[in-house]
């Protein structure tokens, strides 16, 4: 399996038991990875994202992009501290806000928890790589404290449109 990316630029993590490392330290997902997907939907997780303990788990949502052109563009990961918080920030909107209830149900109606199998590969549901359009390559993208994991072509296309808020982003950052 190939990987296009420098490994002096990727972040480590090892994240153990509530996304900490035996070092006490958070995950850090970071650079581009591009692997080749097998036939049962499975693909090599970065070396420089896998947690030290096997049993860790990850969860794993359908998220819609705009310029996509259907109605899921990623999967979304997350550590399982993160889920949390996104769970806890659901909860809060209360069962009677509409809005709120689509929300849930477009996360949560998509969505699996799931830990690496023993030779360090994500096993996709076949549901959630067709739902993307994965075919032959899988491109994870590290966002940081949680990972994206797109086709590459649709990931391109993607980035190009989202260029111009990129840019205005970076100017609030300094």
């Amino acid at each position: 399996m190939s990987e296009d990316a420098s490994n002096s630029n990727a972040g480590s993590i090892g994240a153990g038991s509530l996304d900490r490392g035996s070092d006490g330290v958070l995950p850090a997902f970071t650079w581009q990875y591009t692997y080749k997907l097998d036939a049962q939907k499975r693909v090599a997780f970065p070396n420089e994202w896998r947690p030290a303990d096997p049993r860790t788990l990850f969860t794993l949502v359908l998220w819609p992009h705009r310029a996509a052109g259907r109605n899921h563009a990623y999967v979304y990961g997350l550590s399982q501290r993160r889920f949390q918080d996104l769970l806890s920030k659901l909860e809060k909107a209360g069962m009677g806000d509409a809005r709120a209830g689509a929300l849930r149900r477009a996360i949560f109606g998509n969505s699996t928890t799931m830990a690496l199998d023993a030779s360090g590969r994500l096993v996709l549901p076949v549901r959630m790589a067709d739902a993307i359009g994965l075919q032959k390559e899988v491109l994870f993208v590290g966002t940081g404290a949680d990972f994206e994991v797109w086709d590459p072509s649709l990931h391109e296309i993607c980035t190009r449109a989202e260029s111009d808020l990129a840019a205005d982003a970076y100017t609030q950052l300094v």
